[in-house]
């Protein structure tokens, strides 16, 4: 007869993790388990950040004689507003299939799925410090990459004040 896994959050030390050979059986095992846990949870932020930052196009940002101040209580920072009445669309043709930058996108894609299926399984065994451990490491890699996603926006609201 097969154990049912128990569905309200527990602390269990010898509990499989994703895979039957992975599975901790003393508290040192445990807590290099939810380290594991945490760097895995970190790689997967920069594995965001990397896909979006290898696919970002330059954007110009536009600068105005009047920056920063206000006019009805909201910000007057220019901002890069597509032309009207022109949607830029990609061809679906075969040079943009076979674009290196695609292919690579689709490659980490892919790992950046697996992977987040597989952290939505060890939050799914309902083990609070593995739990806790995964959204440390998100938090953590959040925290250290989010701020490089808007880097360009941060400096073009920044340098016409100073």
């Amino acid at each position: 007869m097969m154990d049912m896994m128990e569905m309200y959050f527990h602390f269990r030390i010898q509990e499989p993790i994703l895979f039957r050979q992975w599975k901790p059986t003393d508290t040192p095992g445990y807590v290099f388990s939810c380290i594991s846990i945490s760097i895995i949870a970190f790689c997967l932020e920069l594995l965001k950040f990397g896909r979006q930052w290898m696919t970002r196009k330059p954007r110009p940002f536009l600068v105005t004689d009047v920056c920063c101040t206000t006019t009805e209580g909201i910000w007057d920072i220019p901002s890069e507003e597509p032309p009207r009445g022109k949607i830029s669309v990609v061809p679906f043709t075969m040079e943009s299939i076979s674009d290196w930058k695609h292919f690579v996108s689709s490659c980490l894609f892919f790992a950046q799925n697996f992977v987040e299926y597989s952290l939505m399984l060890i939050a799914m065994t309902y083990n609070y410090p593995f739990l806790l451990s995964l959204l440390g490491g998100h938090a953590l890699g959040y925290f250290l990459v989010g701020p490089l996603m808007t880097v360009k926006e941060n400096d073009a609201a920044g340098t016409c004040c100073s």
